[in-house]
């Protein structure tokens, strides 16, 4: 009987393999490469699934924070997950750890595949008027940046990577490139991207990527590569050129990091968030979810990992450096918050003595003054906190994050004119920083700290200065570590014996290692065309 069993199965694995072809069944509502990409609303759907890609947590929901922020010098993980703890502190052992770099890797590589079809295939489209063609030509241009700001973030973090322009096929060996390659694909997506895209969008369509956007994330990469003119010409165009007109600093720093003024005169480029498509899961009981459900919601989960104890997981918390420097310089007068102090530390940190430096403080109306007691010796993250609006942090913050501030524009224009020798020039636009209505601080030169009335005299001060005010108005914003890399604190000894006076995690930190990730090693095996990272 057995034996007839397995005849009778051979047989039909026999025709089967005849006839391979009846496998292959097409769903007819499963749209194709062949049958999509055909109309201008193609082209539209396919944007909007890369933009979506931003709101996941391999971009900008959630470990993304991890790697810029809290292995700058900033901050630093104190979370009860050695693993995780260990890849903020340069401690690299398991180079396929998800939370580590592989999340981030994939998830931008995911966002890169989306672009490349877009950039493809809406580009043979042919529309049938005028209006459809410049819409197509805006699809392309979004993706354009989409697939630039990618780049830059993996350049960034990994520094050599696979080089994927093409829509690509599960099995593909892509091209293995350095820096120099990379940012030769960023440039020149960036020079098309700010052709077609418009200087503002309205209605529903705001909070999309603009000229302006292209141009900032332009200087930026130059800024990178040392081409201080080519960076101070792109910076032109926002700061001093046609497009001044779009931006300007908010008068309340505040209102940049909450959902009440979102896509504001002070962004530049920012990602949007939803508290939609909750899972019931997290809301009723507060319990964690994975990554596969945290990819359905399209909010953002910062603040749940950096909020405190209590209020969330506090997984990261800012250096108390920070809040020593925010009060080192006194304001000009008391009439913004009661106080000299600084008005963008009870902005940016909750610290012991919150409460007491700033005597009137009604930023926080939430549960964060049910926590304040508690609060003897640490130091955590208020930017982006959701507490204000909501009894606890979840997985969910609605709160848009201002990727690119006009704030951060300013200095690094500020950055690329010192560089070119005007530092007098340069001077302007810090204060013009400083001076915000909220912030309240004097002008550079009037200063009643000498240390920082000195730094308009000479470049090389005014360069080192910098590097603090930007500490001071970019803080805990995801741009300290691209930032250290610029100025080359990374690179040598003494720079790194500088970040371990504010940061001991540096102690661990190897030069000609740690300045970048390692790659994950699955993909290093699986591409023969890819080498593991130096020292790795």
């Amino acid at each position: 009987m057995i034996k007839k069993v397995i005849l009778l199965a051979a047989m039909i694995t026999g025709l089967s393999a005849c006839n391979e072809d009846i496998l292959n069944v097409e769903n007819p509502n499963v749209p194709t490469q062949a049958t999509f990409w055909k109309t201008v609303d193609d082209a539209q759907k396919g944007l909007t699934a890369a933009y979506s890609q931003f709101t996941r947590v391999g971009n900008w929901s959630r470990w993304i924070y991890f790697r810029y922020d809290l292995t700058s010098d900033e901050a630093y993980s104190n979370s009860p997950w050695n693993e995780l703890k260990d890849w903020t502190q340069f401690k690299y052992t398991n180079y396929n750890f998800i939370q580590g770099g592989q999340t981030i890797f994939k998830g931008h590589y995911k966002q890169i595949f989306e672009t490349n079809q877009i950039i493809k295939y809406a580009s043979e489209i042919l529309p049938e008027n005028a209006a459809d063609s410049a819409a197509v030509k805006q699809i392309v241009a979004q993706a354009r940046f989409i697939r630039a700001f990618d780049y830059f973030n993996l350049g960034i973090l990994f520094e050599n990577l696979p080089i994927v322009t093409e829509p690509s096929n599960a099995g593909d060996n892509y091209e293995f490139g350095g820096p120099d390659q990379i940012y030769a694909i960023i440039i020149k997506d960036l020079e098309l991207a700010v052709k077609d895209l418009p200087e503002e969008w309205t209605g529903a369509d705001k909070g999309r990527i603009t000229r302006g956007a292209a141009y900032a994330l332009l200087g930026k990469v130059y800024m990178q590569l040392h081409r201080w003119q080519d960076a101070l010409d792109a910076f032109n165009w926002l700061v001093e050129g046609e497009g001044k007109i779009y931006y300007e600093l908010m008068d309340n720093y505040a209102d940049n990091f909450t959902h009440l003024n979102e896509n504001n005169m002070e962004s530049v480029f920012e990602i949007q968030f939803s508290d939609v498509n909750e899972t019931e899961m997290d809301r009723n009981n507060g319990s964690d979810v994975d990554d596969d459900v945290a990819e359905m919601t399209l909010g953002n989960s910062r603040s749940q990992f950096f909020a405190p104890a209590g209020i969330g997981w506090s997984d990261g918390q800012p250096r108390n450096w920070l809040v020593t420097e925010y009060k080192r310089e006194p304001t000009v007068d008391n009439s913004v918050n009661g106080t000299l102090i600084d008005d963008r530390l009870r902005s940016s940190i909750i610290y012991p003595n919150l409460f007491k430096d700033f005597p009137s403080e009604t930023l926080f109306n939430g549960t964060i003054v049910k926590w304040r007691f508690n609060w003897l010796s640490n130091c955590y993250f208020r930017k982006y906190g959701d507490d204000y609006f909501k009894d606890r942090s979840d997985y969910y913050s609605p709160i848009n994050y201002r990727v690119i501030r006009y704030a951060d524009v300013l200095l690094c224009y500020a950055e690329c004119l010192a560089q070119l020798d005007l530092v007098s020039e340069a001077v302007n636009y810090v204060d013009r920083v400083r001076t915000r209505p909220s912030t309240n601080l004097p002008e550079l030169s009037s200063s009643t700290v000498p240390e920082i009335a000195a730094s308009v005299t000479s470049k090389d001060l005014f360069l080192k200065r910098l590097q603090m005010e930007r500490a001071l108005e970019l803080s805990l914003e995801s741009v300290r570590w691209i930032d250290l890399k610029r100025w080359g604190l990374l690179e040598t000894q003494e720079g790194i014996d500088e970040l371990k006076t504010r940061d001991e995690d540096f102690i661990s930190f190897e030069l000609g290692k740690h300045n970048r990730l390692p790659l994950p090693q699955f993909e290093v095996d699986n591409n023969p065309n890819m080498t593991q990272n130096p020292k790795y």
